[in-house]
């Protein structure tokens, strides 16, 4: 139960034509999510691109659910194939700083569909979301240097690294004016 006197702190407000197009829709995950989530998180092709690359288990999914809810800074979304809706992976904006207007990107899966552009569509789409919708200025990411794919994806959007090639993971930025649109790609 919370305290009275603790001031909750609401998830951003995001207009929802700026969360679809032609390829993807964006929806916030819901609890209905989790289960499905944490099986593709679990999955031995997309755990070891992550920093913490244990399996999950359903109760620390619940754990990091209600934690999420209440971190204003953090907004997840199920990716869905705009044509049909089918939920084929995740994509978050997170550590969102209004008034530094910064924040990354990532924890992009696709589980379903690999290999037809779903990856780029959904970063593109959560780029655009971010500098649109959330008037962020800077975006940042940051990949595993084995993660080929995320490293092409990131590139293709129009990140470049932002320190060390050497560094690990690679830190990468974008800022609105060199975001690539799909037609350019």
């Amino acid at each position: 139960m919370r305290r009275p006197d603790v001031e909750i702190m609401m998830k951003p407000i995001i207009p929802a034509e700026l969360l679809v197009d032609e390829a993807v829709l964006l929806t916030p995950i819901a609890a209905e999510d989790l289960e499905m989530m944490r099986a593709w998180r679990n999955r031995d092709d997309i755990r070891i691109w992550f920093n913490d690359g244990r399996l999950i288990e359903a109760a620390q999914q619940q754990a990091w659910y209600r934690a999420y809810l209440e971190n204003p800074a953090d907004v997840m979304f199920i990716v869905r194939r705009a044509a049909d809706r089918k939920p084929v992976g995740t994509i978050a904006i997170y550590h969102i700083d209004p008034e530094a207007k910064r924040a990354s990107v990532g924890r992009l899966i696709i589980a379903e569909g690999r290999g037809g552009g779903l990856g780029y569509a959904a970063l593109f789409r959560a780029c655009r979301t971010a500098f649109a919708g959330l008037g962020i200025e800077t975006l940042e990411s940051e990949v595993k240097s084995g993660n080929s794919a995320a490293l092409r994806i990131n590139h293709a959007v129009g990140f470049r690294p932002c320190a060390s090639a050497e560094e690990e993971p690679i830190k990468m930025q974008l800022r609105p004016e060199f975001i690539i649109p799909p037609s350019k790609v």
